[in-house]
């Protein structure tokens, strides 16, 4: 091949390389993964973040030796039933399941309404609790109870499904009609004080 043909060649092949360069850039910012890309790093997270001064009731780690509790933690919303609960049924953020966090809430759960006379407050929810177990069902009804009774406004709460009374079980398991208080599951809830020893220290 002549010089003159070989110096058109490389400059061919030069130009090429550069249109290719040129048409993939880097972004200039992060974007978000779209929803249906996210089931590749596992399930979502769509809790809300853990700060503010209101709070929700999740599940604490499980340990085979002992029942499952609640745990309160935090919660920066609306302070309303209807956004405490929002946020409830949204279940744990990525650093809680991290700590093994849980709920016993389906997560296709749907609020219809709230609506508080006085200090008791009617919950309408879609019905999804059909396949729960149920401990998971009486851990279910017990966060929600405990979560709107997190509110000074409600002391009591009546739950319903698409508008209808049904009986729900206490913290004993007893299944009642009668509307629920943080009182019907005593010693569900985590204590938030610390340990105490049982016998005081001497002063020295």
């Amino acid at each position: 091949m002549s010089r003159p043909g070989l110096f058109a060649l490389l400059l061919a092949v030069f130009g090429l390389l550069g249109v290719t360069a040129c048409s993939i850039q880097p972004e200039a910012s992060p974007r978000d993964i779209p929803l249906e890309d996210q089931g590749v790093f596992g399930e979502p997270a769509t809790g809300d973040e853990a700060t503010g001064r209101d709070r929700i009731h999740l599940l604490s780690p499980s340990d085979p030796d002992e029942p499952q509790r609640l745990r309160a933690v935090s919660r920066d919303v609306p302070s309303t039933p209807s956004g405490l609960l929002t946020s409830l049924f949204a279940g744990p953020n990525a650093d809680e399941r991290d700590e093994r966090l849980d709920t016993a809430i389906p997560n296709d759960i749907e609020l219809i309404s709230t609506r508080l006379v006085g200090q008791l407050l009617t919950v309408d929810v879609s019905d999804v609790f059909g396949e729960l177990t149920t401990e998971g069902l009486r851990l279910a009804v017990a966060q929600i109870v405990t979560t709107a009774t997190e509110l000074d406004s409600v002391q009591a709460v009546r739950l319903q499904i698409d508008g209808e009374d049904r009986v729900w079980p206490r913290g004993n398991g007893e299944l009642t009609a009668d509307p629920l208080t943080a009182f019907d599951y005593p010693g569900l809830v985590e204590s938030s004080q610390p340990a105490f020893p049982g016998i005081p220290s001497p002063i020295a």
